[in-house]
Formats: C-alpha cells, structure tokens, sequence
C-alpha cells in the first residue's frame, strides 16, 4: 500500500469535481439552455484557473480506487449542496406566482421553466426572468464563482461533508422561501380578495348579474392594475431578497 502526497492530478480532478458540482446546480449557470459540451468546457477552465490558488495536502492511496472514488463523490456532494442552497432558496419566486395565478385565474396555465425544463406558473416565469436580470445585472453571477473560490479556502480538499447540520439550513432556506413567497403574493392575494367581496356585493344588489361571467375579467384587470402600479418597487425587492440568499452559503462555510 503506498501513500503519495499530494498529486497534483488527483487535486485537480478533485477541484473539477467540486465545481461541476455547484455549475450544474447553481442558478443561471445550471439551466438547461447551456449545451453540456459549454458547461463541461467552463468547467475545466475553472478548474485550470484555480488549481495553483488551492491548497492540497491529501494522501492519495494509490493502490486503491475506492478511497479517490469516495474523495471525487464527496467533493460533488459539497458543490452541489452549494448550488442547491440558491436554486432553493429561489423556491419563493414559484410559490408567489402560484398564489398569485390562482387568485387571478391563471392557475389552468403553465409555462415550461427556462432552468429545469418544468411546468410552472405564468406569473413565477415573469417572477423568474425579471429575477434572473437582476441577478445578472447586480453581478450576483459573479458572487457565485466568488463563493466557490471562498470555499477552497474554507472547506479544504478532502473535507468530510456534514449531512446533517448542513440539512438544517436548508429546512430553514425552505421556510423563509415559503414566507417571502406570501410577502410577494400578499398584495395580489388581498387585492383579489377585496374584489371578490366587492361582486358578492354586486351580485346581492343585482341578483340578475351573471356574476362569473364578470368575475374572470374583473379579477385580471385588478391584478394587471396591481402589477403596473408595484413593477417600479419590484426591483428593489428582488435586489435585497436575491442578495440575501447567499448568507446560506456563509453559514454553510461556517459549519467547516
């Protein structure tokens, strides 16, 4: 049995593993517009970027697979969980349109998701891709490769992963997804409500009313009135709640 240390192609298969990790899982870089071939190739350039930045002292055992085989599956297991805290994180933007198309109507219709090939909601695809150039336009995409040079230096090569504390922390990404969702949709949710007494109203004052008839419309004209009135606030909301996602990341580093 012999012990190397420091393998300089071993380390750099291990740093590949990490990032294809976090690529594939990641928002905007994980969505399934990219061709593979793009993904792979950005990859490996990271990866060739970063290896003289990281620091290794692993000991390979190199008589056997199975010690760089659990290495490789672990290093994956940490950049996907990465890129999973964000895409999770990212849930509110589906729950609020949910609400929002149920209230209005829309809830029949769905359109296919840009990132995972899905069937969501009209208004969580509108939610997404005004999201998703903020995302961009603030430079968030940028943080995500600043995050995952970060983790190098705080999560060294060969870090055993810690499945359950880090579990944790995305039951808590799920519960503030779930609670921003209602924040966003809580206008629209109120409004369509507030409408909806307004034709029981109606339809008391004016048995003769076909009430569903005028119901459809009336609801969508109030909710497209809402969203001309809170587009001007939108980008501020989604600025600061995007932001916020990644101290997720910083508590993930600093189970390590």
């Amino acid at each position: 049995m012999g012990l190397i240390m420091s393998i300089p192609f071993f380390d750099i298969i291990l740093i590949f593993a990490r990032i294809a990790g976090l690529i594939y899982t990641a928002p905007i870089f994980g969505s399934r517009n990219y061709p593979a071939q793009i993904k792979i190739g950005f990859v490996l350039f990271l990866s060739i970027i970063l290896f003289p930045l990281v620091q290794s002292s692993i000991l390979y055992d190199v008589s056997s697979a199975y010690q760089i085989f659990l290495l490789i599956v672990n290093e994956v297991v940490i950049g996907v969980f990465m890129g999973l805290i964000l895409t999770m994180y990212f849930g509110f933007i589906y729950f609020a349109g949910d609400l929002i198309d149920r209230d209005l109507g829309f809830a029949m219709v769905n359109v296919v998701n840009p990132l995972d090939e899905s069937q969501i909601a009209i208004t969580s695809n509108l939610f997404y891709i005004f999201a998703m150039l903020i995302f961009l336009q603030l430079n968030f995409h940028h943080e995500i490769i600043t995050a995952l040079v970060v983790s190098f230096e705080k999560i060294k090569l060969g870090t055993v992963f810690f499945s359950v504390p880090s579990f944790d922390i995305l039951l808590d990404i799920v519960e503030e997804s779930f609670v921003l969702g209602f924040q966003l949709a809580s206008p629209f949710v109120i409004t369509v409500l507030i409408a909806n007494i307004i034709l029981g109203l109606l339809s008391k004052a004016m048995p003769g009313m076909n009430i569903f008839i005028l119901g459809m419309p009336f609801k969508i004209f109030f909710g497209f009135l809402l969203f001309i009135i809170l587009m001007p606030y939108f980008y501020e909301i989604f600025a600061q709640i995007l932001g916020d996602g990644f101290k997720y990341i910083v508590r993930f580093f600093n189970l390590f």
